[in-house]
C-alpha cells in the first residue's frame, strides 16, 4: 500500500460507518500550527488577538483543506480504522445475515 492510499484513504469504524481519512485528521493540527505561526508575529504576541485571529483564519481554511481532501479521498477504496473494527465489521454482518435467514 503506498502512503498515498494509507493516508488518504477514508476509514471506517466497527459499525462500517465512515469516517475521516488519517490525511484529514493530521491536517487539523498542522493547519493550526501553520496559523497560529502566522498570527504569532502579526499580531505582536498579544494572545487574545492571537487566538481571535487563529480561529478567525483556521476556520475556513480547515473548510477549504477537509474538502479537497475529501475530493482526493473518494478515489480510494475505504479502509477499516483498526483490524478489530474490521472483524467486528464483519462479524455483526454475518450475524445479521443468519437471524434474517432463519
Amino acid at each position: 500500500m503506498s502512503w498515498a492510499a494509507y493516508a488518504l484513504a477514508p476509514r471506517k469504524d466497527h459499525k462500517g460507518m465512515s469516517t475521516p481519512s488519517y490525511a484529514a485528521r493530521w491536517f487539523l493540527p498542522f493547519c493550526l500550527l501553520l496559523v497560529g505561526g502566522w498570527a504569532w508575529g502579526v499580531t505582536q504576541g498579544n494572545l487574545v488577538m492571537w487566538s481571535a485571529l487563529t480561529v478567525m483564519i483556521a476556520t475556513p481554511a480547515l473548510s477549504f483543506g477537509w474538502y479537497l481532501i475529501g475530493l482526493v479521498s473518494s478515489r480510494f477504496e475505504p479502509l477499516y480504522i483498526l483490524e478489530k473494527a474490521e472483524k467486528a465489521h464483519k462479524a455483526r454482518l454475518e450475524q445479521r445475515t443468519t437471524s434474517k435467514s432463519v
